[in-house]
């Protein structure tokens, strides 16, 4: 595997730059050490996506030409709205905590590395199809549990409730969706045998054919 220097250097900074500032700003606090053990891998497991060039809210599955703006740009600004409130639950808003502290923090730890799982679970299907894109959505929404939990937040736990699922939800339909477009599109354009399609002309064919569609409209 050729080794991205640049984005790899990139990466290590990030994360040493994480880890001291960080540390810096929990260790004040009450109850501040598991609330930064979980926000360092959780910035070293994003860190890790970035590098293999994975959006953590977005499977990569399907062409990001043919994503709903309006939802992809609605889980990003969810995922960083929460982990400010889940840091502001630790220096600025004590009486936001769940209390129970360590148990409800290693509970966050325990759902983050259940969120890694399925997403190293989803990229080991070699070929996309609903399958996959469930598991990854499935651990967008544990990844979105496990913010709750780790910074052991009130809010947090009824953000993620109320808001966060249902964009996971929103998200993963469209997708779903796209996914079972193109599924059709294949079946019905293609007679050559699945092993043997080139699947990258075939999306682009897809994307020009709806690119097409929404001019006409």
């Amino acid at each position: 595997m050729k080794i991205n220097w640049k984005r790899l250097a990139w990466v290590i900074f990030v994360c040493l730059y994480a880890a001291l500032f960080f540390f810096n700003c929990f260790r004040p606090f009450d109850n501040w050490f598991m609330a930064y053990v979980y926000t360092m891998i959780l910035i070293i497991w994003l860190a890790y996506e970035y590098y293999n060039r994975h959006l953590f809210f977005q499977s990569g599955f399907v062409p990001d030409a043919l994503y709903f703006w309006l939802a992809r740009a609605s889980i990003a600004l969810f995922f960083y709205s929460a982990l400010v409130i889940g840091i502001a639950a630790i220096i600025w808003w004590p009486k936001n905590q769940i209390g129970l502290y360590p148990i409800i923090q290693v509970l966050g730890l325990l759902v983050l590395g259940y969120s890694i799982y399925l997403r190293m679970r989803a990229f080991q299907i070699k070929r996309a199809n609903q399958g996959s894109v469930r598991l990854f959505y499935l651990s967008v929404a544990a990844l979105f549990a496990s913010l709750a939990f780790g910074y052991g937040s009130i809010l947090l736990v009824v953000y993620v409730t109320v808001i966060g699922l249902p964009l996971v939800y929103w998200n993963y339909e469209i997708e779903k969706r796209i996914l079972a477009g193109f599924t059709t599109y294949v079946e019905k354009q293609s007679t050559v045998d699945a092993k043997q399609r080139d699947y990258t002309k075939l999306w682009a064919k897809y994307i020009e054919k709806n690119v097409k569609k929404s001019s006409k409209k």
